[in-house]
């Protein structure tokens, strides 16, 4: 029987320890022993239960000496700095393994892991089984038959067995996940948008992160976007996350033979800090430790330095806690004094229309913050009724400027108060994303650690996290309080930083007369909300169920038999070996079965299955994702369902929308127009009117390239894809072919976003070289268009950035890569900015004009909904 090796990963066991779902713990002498104890416990109970051959611990010596900052001076640099109490009991920790014999192996410049594989590489061919004492995934890669993971808080080992029924990968593949996906834990880049689920997809699909690039072309357009911007990182990502096998340390295993554990030697530690518990351990593991001993214990208390000299200068807050009626009255006294103010609310929920309003938070100087709390536990607070009278005429008053981050959340909050806010100023978030868009966060936490070097308290601390999760009135007012007044003080110190960067900059318009006047309207257009006809949902849903069951049926009529149509592998098995379609595409998990597979299939063959299949798929999607959760977000206030649009969710301007997603159900398919039938007026004598920009981007393309039969097939309301066709092919008007408009239309929209003849090939089922000669002819035709493109991309790479209409800009680093295909991307980022993101800022343009003409006009017409270039009202 092989022995064995238990190698415990010290830093991040005794951080864990330092986490731990424990109580606090203190020495008699005052000294904190929560980490300390916690650890111990663990050792000891590896000690008893495991009974290890071979015991060593390994640890890091600096974050600032590993060799990975001399390549990548980023790494790790957004780690928090770790409480002072924690180094305290490191430090005690260290004594303790050392006191007990056990081993700690240490190296400048390189991390435990780096040691811990190497460990592993040079004992590879002993007899011996090695655990990791860790549950880090950046040691997945060096699991094999003999090396595993050891979790000492389940008790359990991760294999390449667990490994793979865990997280869906082989330990070989870990290293191309981890290249794919990153760590924001160490601040290592990833591909935008790619966790780790869908990396360990991809990997399994195309084999290695470098193979995903290789095969952008067959992702989504989001995804092969993020990857080819990915593509000149990918190297240095890969560096990062791969451990180092080769350290040159000295390392004995016969010094980690664990015979006994000094527990004299340990004896008058655990006495000093008081764990009797485990006391009892050490005289389990050696009787003759006793009493007598403690004689010997240093029965000083060690001295501990929590701040030196240079600590004590910390910046000090004030956060006041506003809880009586005289105390408000002051308040309010004061506030109104104030030329601008920033304010943050806290409520119930996410959802600031259906969420209780739990208190309001205020600053107007550099930490001093103050609270006004109406929900909570422990503490007073103050009548809803009372804050709100006393607050209105501030928020309704124009002259008093008011600051916020993401202050759209904040205004709906205040508007179901019956408040309706003015002097709408500056919103941090907004002022973020303009001037820096590619930012890797414009978050309050994010922003506050990278500008002002301070790490915000997290709401977990206060509420937990999952199923235990709470809610903040829930919570001590006085914790509240200080979440609250930190939330405040630092929108307001980011205000000082970002306003006088805004003014006299390349965004001061867009973002005063754009952005700003945007999020009042959107406030609005989203505490409207939209009416939903349930029975009509529900109707569908049946419907769609039925229809889904006679697919299943008739899929395994087709088939001779039933199987789990969920199933890929028994989908694989019936395509390609009972139906012998052709095999499209391998993946490292085996045949491919997704859509473009499926799409293919239905192209190359008669077989009915695929085709099927595709359609089983649509309705699945759109039954889960619409017509069965659309109802379970209706607000019962108000009995509509309130999604939020987000001015910061994509860099070309274009807004966004979750809970729900209303930009995202389809309407070129039967059933996403039926789902749209659902979104009904919320009144009896009310109609739903849509209004679409039709073909904003052609416009916009026909006015930067200034072509005078674009402009006049416009003009005079032609259709604007048959003239296309009619002038490339040199034909009449009239006798324009429908493939002739389709190829026109194809190359209309392609052009914004880098149509290339394999794609219109693939899109139009005819050859490259047809798809070829008709872009050639296009060009050819539409010169101005041609010039236009080389315009962008010429521009974007002597500026650094591409620049929309109204001023946003995009930097397009990827111009000035040395892969070609990130060049490629860069050109096309620098085109689509261009006529995609004017678009954006021409429909936001009209919303603004139409919500300050609904308003002028009064009646009950309402705004609700943006879809891309579309709008949609109630109207009588």
């Amino acid at each position: 029987m092989a022995k064995s090796l238990y190698l415990i990963d010290g830093h991040a066991q005794i951080y864990r320890a330092y986490y731990a779902p424990s109580p606090e713990f203190s020495a008699p002498s005052g000294e904190p022993t929560r980490a300390t104890y916690v650890f111990c416990r663990m050792l000891l109970q590896i000690v008893r239960e495991r009974k290890p051959d071979y015991f060593g611990m390994v640890m890091d010596v600096s974050d600032e000496t590993v060799f990975r900052k001399d390549f990548f001076p980023e790494y790790k640099a957004n780690r928090d700095p770790a409480p002072e109490d924690l180094h305290l009991q490191a430090d005690r920790i260290v004594q303790i393994v050392n006191s007990f014999g056990i081993p700690i192996f240490r190296e400048s410049g390189y991390e435990a892991d780096d040691l811990m594989a190497t460990i592993a590489t040079r004992l590879s061919d002993e007899p011996l089984d090695i655990y990791l004492v860790s549950s880090d995934k950046d040691l997945y890669q060096l699991i094999t038959d003999c090396v595993r993971l050891f979790d000492p808080r389940n008790g359990k080992t991760i294999g390449k067995a667990e490994l793979m029924e865990k997280q869906g990968h082989t330990p070989e593949q870990s290293v191309e996940v981890q290249t794919l996906s990153g760590d924001n834990t160490d601040n290592i880049p990833g591909v935008k948008g790619v966790g780790l689920k869908t990396a360990v997809k991809l990997v399994n699909k195309f084999g290695s992160a470098e193979a995903v690039l290789d095969n952008a072309d067959q992702l989504t357009p989001k995804q092969r976007e993020n990857v080819l911007a990915f593509a000149e990182q990918m190297p240095i990502t890969r560096k990062l996350v791969t451990l180092k096998r080769d350290v040159p340390f000295e390392f004995d295993l016969e010094a980690c033979k664990l015979e006994s554990l000094n527990a004299k030697a340990v004896w008058p530690i655990f006495h000093e800090l008081g764990f009797r518990g485990l006391k009892d351990v050490l005289r389990e593991i050696d009787p003759e430790v006793s009493g007598e001993v403690v004689e010997q214990a240093v029965a000083e208390r060690l001295a501990v330095t929590l701040f030196d000299d240079e600590d004590t200068a910390q910046t000090s807050v004030d956060y006041y806690t506003i809880d009586t009626k005289e105390q408000l009255a002051h308040f309010v006294e004061k506030l109104k004094t104030q030329p601008n103010f920033a304010f943050d609310t806290e409520t119930t929920g996410l959802n600031p229309v259906a969420a209780e309003l739990v208190g309001l938070s205020f600053s107007w100087e550099e930490g001093v913050a103050y609270y006004l709390p109406v929900r909570g536990a422990m503490g007073k607070t103050l009548e809803r009724r009372d804050v709100i009278d006393a607050l209105a005429p501030v928020f309704e008053d124009e002259r008093i400027l008011k600051v916020g981050h993401n202050l759209k959340y904040d205004l709906l909050v205040v508007m179901q108060l019956g408040i309706s806010p003015k002097g709408i100023y500056f919103d941090t978030m907004l002022a973020s994303f303009l001037l820096e868009p590619l930012r890797r966060s414009h978050g309050l936490d994010y922003l506050a650690s990278t500008l002002c070097n301070h790490q915000m308290v997290p709401i977990s601390d206060l509420i937990g996290k999952g199923k235990n999760q709470i809610t903040i009135d829930q919570v001590e007012i006085a914790r509240v309080s200080h979440y609250a007044g930190e939330d405040a003080d630092f929108t307001w110190r980011l205000f000082e930083i970002f306003q006088p960067q805004v003014t006299d900059s390349h965004i001061e318009k867009l973002f005063q007369e754009i952005e700003m006047p945007l999020v009042q309207v959107l406030a609005r257009m989203e505490n409207n909300g939209m009416a939903l006809d349930i029975k009509l949902l529900k109707r569908l849903s049946d419907d769609m169920a039925e229809r889904l069951i006679d697919l299943t049926k008739r899929v395994h009529e087709e088939a001779g038999h039933e199987f789990n149509i969920d199933s890929t592998k028994q989908l694989a098995n019936v395509l390609f070996d009972e139906q012998e379609l052709p095999v499209v595409r391998k993946t490292k998990t085996g045949r491919s079965t997704d859509a473009e597979t499926l799409s293919r299939l239905v192209e190359q063959s008669d077989n009915p299955i695929p085709k099927l299949i595709l359609e089983y798929r649509e309705l699945t999607k759109l039954k889960n994702t619409y017509l069965d959760t659309l109802p379970t977000m209706i607000c019962a206030k108000t009995g509509r369902v309130h999604a939020s649009f987000n001015q910061t969710g994509a860099i070309t301007g274009r807004l966004s929308s979750n809970d729900p997603n209303l930009q995202n159900i389809p309407i070129r398919t039967e059933a996403g127009r039926r789902i749209r039938e659902a979104f009904v007026p919320g009144s009896k004598d009310g109609v739903i009117l849509a209004a679409d920009y039709s073909q904003i981007e052609l416009r916009l393309l026909a006015h930067f390239c200034k072509d005078s039969a674009l402009i006049e097939a416009f003009r005079h309301g032609q259709d604007i894809h048959r003239t296309v066709a009619a002038e490339v092919h040199g034909v009449p008007f009239d006798q324009v072919t429908p493939q002739q408009r389709s190829a026109a239309k194809a190359v209309n929209f392609g052009i914004i976003y880098g149509q290339t003849a394999f794609g219109l090939a693939r899109s139009l089922k005819i050859s490259r070289g047809e798809a070829e000669a008709f872009i050639n002819m296009y060009f050819l035709r539409y010169p101005g268009i041609r010039q236009f493109i080389d315009d962008c991309v010429s521009r974007a790479r002597k500026q650094g950035y591409a620049e929309t209409v109204l001023g946003r800009r995009r930097p397009v680093d990827e111009l000035y890569s040395r892969n070609p295909q990130q060049r490629a991307f860069g050109e096309r980022i620098a085109v689509n900015t261009v006529v995609q993101g004017s678009a954006a800022d021409l429909i936001k343009q009209a919303m603004i004009d139409i919500d300050r003409e609904l308003l002028a006009v009064g009646g009950s017409a309402r705004m609700l909904c943006q879809v891309h270039d579309e709008l949609v009202f109630e109207v009588a």
